[in-house]
């Protein structure tokens, strides 16, 4: 039987509102149950599910604007279809507005009674004929509310931006984030140099370029195909990894011969980078919470060529001292974050975190932090990195652990990154911007643990 591509969308957003899972697991379980789809239904399915996470906000105001019943009613699934259906309305040319309401309605009929699909009709055909007719916010009465809706963010996030950064540039931030992010790759040096990578792919990606800031980085402009059938892709001689995330691991800038920590290494992009920096040489304990990113992660190693790794399934805010007593070179905390840095990738993330996530999150962090620092030897480096660009979760918990361990102090990262990265240093914190630098949102800072 043949899926319908609007049904998986509408399944994936189902799930995804009662927290079943997170996006790309939920998007890689339908692909992966659909696997006869067409090359054509996926992309359509990917634009569906991504365009109504990216702009829930004036999706919800357009059906608040032509719904007798207000939207706290109507139940989840039949809003996600009316989402669905508005998107394809609003944002899809290609779609016949005929086709965009049809096909709403015949999601809702096979299992809803039908003045639900009447409703469904009613609602969108009344978005097609009165879309030039509606009334927006307006920017002199609420700045705030009207950056809401008009950038797609919720009203905390955008007040809060608007007060650190300023309207124009919190304007900027939202827009960003609601752009598909370029496809940045790293070259596997262990393999080949950057320069014969870019000539063998150029064929195929003729947009392809140096990354401005990682010398191991590719940017892949205009490639939106199957990165799993590039040449190379097989043999390890890249692993895709935004560039921000790339720098993290200079930062931490590990030699051969080290032992070395990764508290958090999740599905071990910067593990394998800073195996990739060791020449293979010394040993990475690579821990985890999750033993299925642990299987990518090995998977990966192998692929890449990369021998030094060690992982281990562990929650690292419990204890480490079943670790032998180990004392570590460097130690990389990549913490668990509120992910605010990379809304571009993950847009559900705004609509999932609340200002009460912060504090949550940044107590955490801080037990984390607590955790490693004894493991680390003296005059060893620990670096801490989140992709998130909230003081609460960086600024501060660092400020806190300084306090906590006065044995620590933050080193300029100047001295270990790559030069062009330089400029993206503020008070001795390496922070990416998607607005400003076209990477994912990061921040990390290097400290050195006295002697």
């Amino acid at each position: 039987m043949f899926a319908n591509p609007r049904q998986v969308a509408l399944a994936v957003l189902d799930e995804l509102e009662k927290g079943q899972d997170t996006l790309d697991a939920l998007m890689e379980k339908a692909f992966r149950k659909h696997f006869t789809l067409e090359r054509r239904d996926r992309a359509l399915i990917m634009e569906l599910v991504y365009g109504v996470l990216r702009q829930r906000a004036r999706l919800d105001w357009t059906i608040d604007q032509f719904s007798r019943t207000p939207r706290e009613k109507i139940e989840p699934l039949v809003q996600n279809v009316l989402r669905l259906g508005i998107y394809q309305l609003l944002y899809m040319d290609r779609i016949p507005p005929s086709a965009a309401v049809n096909e709403s309605v015949n999601l809702v009929k096979v299992s809803h009674p039908e003045w639900i699909a009447r409703f469904v009709n009613g609602v969108l055909r009344a978005v097609e004929r009165g879309r030039e007719e509606i009334r927006w916010p307006d920017p002199k009465e609420d700045l705030s509310a009207w950056l809401a809706v008009e950038t797609s963010h919720p009203l905390w996030l955008v007040e809060r931006w608007t007060g650190r950064y300023g309207a124009d540039a919190a304007r900027d931030l939202c827009e960003s984030n609601n752009k598909m992010p370029v496809l940045a790759i790293r070259v596997n040096t262990l393999r080949l140099k950057r320069n014969q990578l870019l000539e063998f792919l150029r064929k195929e990606v003729p947009g392809i370029e140096p990354a401005p800031y990682s010398p191991d980085g590719l940017i892949l402009k205009g490639f939106f195909g199957n990165i799993l059938k590039l040449t190379g892709y097989k043999t390890g001689w890249f692993q895709v990894q935004d560039e921000s995330s790339q720098l993290v691991s200079h930062l931490v800038s590990p030699q051969p011969g080290e032992l070395i920590l990764d508290a958090c290494a999740g599905l071990g992009g910067k593990t394998t980078h800073m195996a990739q920096i060791m020449r293979n040489l010394g040993r990475i304990l690579a821990l985890d919470i999750h033993g299925g990113r642990l299987e990518r992660l090995k998977e990966n190693s192998t692929r890449l060529g990369i021998q030094n790794i060690e992982v281990i399934k562990k929650d690292v805010t419990r204890s480490l001292a079943d670790l032998g007593g180990k004392k570590f070179d460097r130690i990389l905390v990549d913490a668990p974050c509120t992910g605010l840095g990379v809304i571009r990738r993950n847009p559900d993330i705004k609509w999932r975190r609340k200002p009460e996530d912060l504090p949550i999150m940044a107590e955490r962090q801080g037990r984390l932090l607590d955790e490693v620092a004894p493991l680390l030897k003296p005059g060893g480096i620990l670096v801490y990195a989140t992709c998130s660009l909230e003081s609460e979760e960086n600024e501060e918990v660092i400020k806190n652990l300084l306090i906590r361990h006065p044995e620590f102090e933050i080193e300029d990262p100047e001295s270990v990154l790559p030069q062009r990265a330089g400029e993206l240093v503020e008070d001795n914190f390496l922070r990416t911007y998607p607005n400003r630098h076209g990477t994912d949102g990061f921040t990390a800072v290097r400290m050195k643990k006295g002697s």
